[in-house]
């Protein structure tokens, strides 16, 4: 019988009194001191602890922090809070405090308080030990209480299961898992004996070799040779299959079977067995929602599904038996299908298509998602498929129109590329790409000529200036003498595209003629770009350095300033910058830009007495002096410092437009 807590309230303070002066209260191995009472509570005798903080009992504090109320059967703790109120809490004694050595910092005020304590727990042990001891047993209760309900609604959400389809095992023995010819060790020759694994008859094959596939003439499932002596004492294959099935009111079971072939002789000791659950279901609002479940292994009370994913010790290895991504079970896929939101779902075709491994639910989630799955799959799209399903889409939601119903209008292409897209079965990249060449000539060899070279960017641009045969034509000429001339710099196709594309980009900026074949196709990519780069390299520093003397030239002066044996200086060139940044070992050299730009000034602080050496240089933003700069980008000193308050206060303010 549980406690009555409202009763159990009256005896939260027994008022008990302690001597200041005792000992054990000053004991500094001792942090809480336990007195005892029996008293009958709601017509049951129960045993009541109160434990008191030493140093507060030391100090007078006579009220205890925790009042723990025991039964024979059943246990509470009454804690006292910071306000005086106080609260219920289930923790066992041993749990109250917060540090790892509680208990041993704890004990009894008297002798008589720990003898009332063994009195009514019929122990003889010591007192503390006897209470954790009873608190163990009755924890054990309330975790078999609470793990009994769970278990109890796990068996009603499982009474829908149905029984596993009867071919299960035998479309695993010939669909899933592999078998071998095992042969006493001979190569080649005429008529090999060994035993076929899959049916156990001892069969003769020819041309034998380690790791050869053929197939056995008696079952004909498809054999891979291996000797006996590669074998081993001991070879295990895993494999992990689904079996969907339909278990009313539109939702669907996902049962995941692990199995397990262990070959000790020829013939496999053959281990299946049923190791998680996911149910599917539709929800209210439309969307889709799962419900796991996994095999305990003899661990629960009634059964042992438990719910939720199955644990595992690091989540970013590979664990086996946590693996859900299986062989799904064909056979009953229409049937378990019908009348569900995803009766017409493809599963089976993409299934077939790839044989490998899936997510089933994963796949179920993106049926529902995306509307054209169905129809891709149909016409044999099945990796445009894949990527919609399993997370390769990103970046590529505008491929596909999902709103049309012809193949070619939802693959964003004509007519007469599908059959030739099909028959690469291409991914979304692959499709993006060639979505880019529509109206080019030639682009279905020029979509051929990508995947072979590994090329996946810059061609579009290209094809603005010349035609996709002459295009090809080109980089597979030059490719042939760069790759041969450097490596370093050429090790790819794709490299060579890259460079073919930034010269005619910087041949474009200055100036040249893009129709002449003379500029579009040098004799020496390599020397021709890097010609190109250089001048245009030349034309932009003399631009910068045109603007940079504009700049200062404009200034007139304007932030002239000389006190207390320091001035300021105003560079000539570009290069005067460079070398105040050399001096000084600081940036400011890659601040030229930003002036002639307009973006910002710098200029140099030099002492009267020697103006050629550089000091400190200034940046300003605004009239705003944003930067000073010493060596090694050293802070200001206080003589800088003044000078450049009284630099702001009478000339950068002035400048300031009126507000």
């Amino acid at each position: 019988m549980s406690l009555n807590k409202r009763k159990c309230r009256a005896f939260a303070d027994p008022g008990f009194k302690m001597r200041s002066h005792s000992g054990i209260l000053h004991a500094p191995q001792i942090d809480h001191i336990i007195r005892t009472a029996i008293k009958i509570i709601d017509h049951h005798k129960t045993l009541l602890l109160y434990i008191y903080p030493s140093q507060q009992a030391a100090q007078g504090d006579s009220s205890p922090l925790w009042v723990v109320f025991q039964k024979k059967d059943d246990y509470a703790t009454l804690e006292r809070q910071e306000d005086g109120s106080f609260k219920w809490r289930t923790a066992a004694f041993e749990r109250l405090g917060d540090s790892w050595d509680f208990i041993k910092r704890c004990t009894f005020y008297s002798f008589q308080d720990e003898r009332r304590v063994l009195r009514y727990l019929k122990s003889d042990t010591n007192g503390i030990q006897a209470l954790l001891d009873v608190q163990n047993v009755i924890l054990g209760r309330r975790r078999d209480k609470r793990q009994l309900m769970r278990e109890r609604k796990i068996i009603g959400r499982m009474a829908s299961v149905p029984a596993l389809p009867r071919g299960l095992k035998s479309w695993i023995h010939k669909s899933v898992m592999p078998a071998y010819f095992f042969y006493d060790h001979k190569r080649g020759g005429m008529g090999v004996p060994g035993i076929c694994s899959a049916c156990g008859h001892e069969i003769h094959l020819s041309k034998v070799k380690q790791g050869r596939k053929s197939f056995c003439p008696h079952c004909k499932h498809e054999l891979t040779m291996k000797p006996r002596s590669r074998r081993g004492y001991c070879m295990t294959d895993r494999e992990t299959c689904q079996v969907i099935q339909n278990v009313g009111n539109g939702e669907l079971i996902i049962r995941i079977i692990k199995v397990y072939y262990t070959y000790k002789g020829d013939v496999p000791e053959v281990q299946i067995y049923e190791n998680a659950r996911q149910f599917i279901r539709l929800d209210d609002d439309g969307k889709s929602g799962i419900e796991c479940y996994y095999h305990s292994y003899g661990s629960g009370l009634l059964t042992d599904w438990r719910k939720g994913e199955r644990p595992v010790y690091n989540k970013w290895s590979y664990n086996f038996k946590a693996d859900t991504c299986a062989h799904p079970y064909t056979k009953n896929l229409s049937e378990a299908l019908k009348d569900t939101p995803w009766q017409y779902c493809p599963i089976s075709a993409f299934y077939t298509h790839f044989h490998k491994p899936m997510q089933a639910s994963t796949f179920l989630y993106a049926y529902l998602k995306h509307p054209r799955l169905e129809h891709l799959v149909k016409v044999g799209f099945c990796s445009i498929v894949a990527d919609l399903v399993y997370g390769y889409s990103y970046g590529y939601d505008d491929c596909l129109d999902g709103s049309r119903n012809r193949t070619h209008q939802i693959l964003k292409v004509d007519a007469k590329d599908v059959e030739f897209l099909r028959g690469l079965d291409v991914g979304l990249s692959v499709l993006k790409i060639y979505q880019r060449y529509q109206g080019v000539k030639d682009r279905q060899k020029l979509l051929l000529w990508h995947l072979e070279h590994g090329v996946e960017e810059d061609v579009a641009t290209l094809l603005d200036h010349m035609t996709a045969h002459r295009f090809m034509k080109y980089m597979d000429c030059q490719y042939k003498d760069l790759y041969q001339s450097n490596t370093s710099r050429y090790k790819n196709m794709q490299a060579v595209v890259t460079e073919y594309r930034d010269h005619l980009s910087i041949c474009s900026k200055l100036g040249y003629d893009l129709k002449n074949s003379f500029v579009l196709y040098p004799r020496d990519l390599q020397e021709a770009h890097d010609r190109v780069a250089a001048q245009f390299q030349y034309q932009k520093d003399k631009r910068i350095e045109q603007d940079f003397i504009a700049v200062y030239r404009g200034l007139d002066g304007k932030y002239d300033f000389e006190r207390d044996g320091l001035k300021i200086v105003y560079p000539d060139t570009p290069d005067d910058v460079v070398s105040e940044g050399h001096a000084l070992h600081h940036c400011v050299g890659r601040y030229v830009e930003s002036v002639a730009d307009g973006h910002c000034i710098i200029l140099f602080l030099r002492r009267c007495s020697d103006g050629s050496q550089p000091f400190y240089t200034i940046e300003v933003c605004d009239n705003k002096a944003v930067q000073v700069r010493g060596m090694q980008n050293c802070a200001m000193t206080p003589e800088v410092e003044a000078f450049i308050t009284a630099w702001e206060r009478c000339v950068l303010r002035t400048q300031l437009p009126a507000a």
